[in-house]
């Protein structure tokens, strides 16, 4: 919510310090979930019964500006300012709660039709079983599509990467030694001006919004790998880009099988799944630690 501006309008009434915080971290809090699709909400405030004795003089009104969408505007009438004020933002909460659905019903019959008319994943010849088999999920990796030399970079376009953690940061510098170009999408805005400053290409966004996939420019990138620590959003960035980007091929991570699938259903390629690298890995060391007892030569005259 970083992105988010607060504008408060007191009106005729007399404002403060500490209704302006009241007025900010209601807001927030309502809003928060929504990310970067809000990008400001303007408060006004008004004393409707002047003098009079009412049952609620006191008006609080918001409106939020969307992306790409027209302004939300609602208000709340209450005796107390600050019950104006909680109002206002739980019925601004639910507005927008509302239209954010509306896009995001829209982008699913989107998906389910571009899907449907989308011709089969392509499998290179040394892939194995196809897409969520057993095998393909022993190896950590949900999915079959394989992208082409082109799209890796070498004569398609760029690798966009949404999420700037300990996964995202790898994968720039492995991209970046081999000479791919890079778009990285983060929402922590303290990253951004940092990595700004190297001199990164980096946007300050939610990956879930169209409209910051489209900046990055999704529309002609080779990949999209979705490095979030949040399934949810995983699943979401998932069909958002592959609403806007049919052939554009998505990689994504995901703790657990079951969402890795669902990440699959919504747009991925292909999904990391972390349990099944986890337990690779332990596998792995567990059968080096056994393997080593096995094969130890045995001491002379021991049974």
């Amino acid at each position: 919510m970083n992105a988010m501006t607060i504008g408060i309008n007191p009106g005729n009434l007399q404002s403060s310090g500490a209704i302006a915080a009241w007025t900010e971290r209601k807001v927030r809090a309502a809003l928060r979930r929504f990310g970067s699709r809000i990008t400001r909400v303007e408060v006004h405030f008004e004393d409707v019964n002047g003098t009079k004795v009412g049952k609620a003089g006191v008006r609080c009104a918001m409106e939020a500006r969307i992306n790409r969408r027209k302004p939300l505007a609602v208000e709340h009438r209450s005796r107390d300012l600050y019950a104006a004020i909680d109002g206002a933002a739980r019925r601004l909460r639910t507005a927008v709660g509302r239209a954010v659905d509306r896009v995001t019903t829209r982008a699913q019959r989107t998906v389910r039709r571009r899907t449907a008319a989308r011709p089969a994943k392509r499998v290179s010849a040394g892939t194995g079983p196809g897409p969520g088999s057993p095998a393909d999920a022993h190896r950590g990796t949900v999915g079959a599509r394989v992208p082409r030399a082109a799209d890796a970079g070498g004569g398609g376009g760029h690798v966009i990467i949404a999420g700037y953690g300990p996964v995202g940061r790898t994968l720039a510098r492995a991209l970046g030694r081999n000479g791919v170009p890079v778009t990285i999408i983060e929402s922590n805005a303290r990253t951004v001006a940092t990595q700004t400053l190297l001199g990164r290409t980096i946007l300050h966004g939610d990956a879930t919004d169209p409209a910051v996939l489209a900046s990055a420019g999704i529309h002609d990138a080779a990949a999209l790998a979705i490095t979030v620590p949040d399934d949810a959003v995983v699943c979401r960035a998932s069909e958002a880009a592959r609403a806007l980007a049919p052939e554009v091929f998505i990689a994504a991570r995901a703790r657990h099988l079951s969402r890795a699938l669902r990440a699959r259903q919504m747009g991925a390629d292909a999904v990391t799944v972390e349990e099944m690298v986890t337990a690779d890995a332990m596998a792995a060391s567990v059968a080096a630690v056994l393997g080593s007892r096995v094969c130890r030569p045995t001491p002379e005259g021991a049974g």
